[in-house]
């Protein structure tokens, strides 16, 4: 499985869980249009795969690499809205993606990142490291 299917493939699995799960809820992936945060609504989810570094696994005439990363998912909500709704949305996927295989890749435990809260919106998420390779 190669970078860019991996990428494919877990961010069809996100679209597939929001639509069944959070259908209102608005998901903004990596390098794509720039939410309007005028009209965007009180909650939306921002999701990335982090690349982080590679190993090799095997030499050879073939030799196999290993890459490290992982899949950033961060919600996004009003400051003063409460916390019940994103925690909910952080919970219910990283409960589809972490600790299981996707193709070639095992996904780890989840890693809650620190909330942080900038220009009216709190932010909270998780890092869900993983292996591809």
């Amino acid at each position: 499985m190669t970078s860019e299917e991996f990428r494919a493939a877990v961010f069809a699995e996100i679209r597939d869980w929001a639509a069944a799960s959070f259908p209102t809820l608005p998901v903004i992936y990596e390098n794509g249009p720039v939410p309007d945060e005028d009209t965007i609504g009180p909650v939306w989810l921002d999701v990335e795969i982090r690349w982080y570094e590679g190993s090799v696994a095997a030499f050879g005439e073939t030799p196999r690499t290993r890459d490290f990363g992982a899949v950033s998912l961060a919600c996004f909500y009003k400051t003063g809205e409460g916390t019940r709704v994103p925690g909910e949305i952080i919970e219910s996927v990283s409960s589809l993606l972490q600790a299981r295989r996707i193709g070639s890749a095992v996904l780890d435990a989840r890693k809650r990142t620190v909330p942080t809260n900038l220009l009216g919106w709190h932010k909270t998420g998780v890092l869900i490291p993983f292996t591809l390779g």
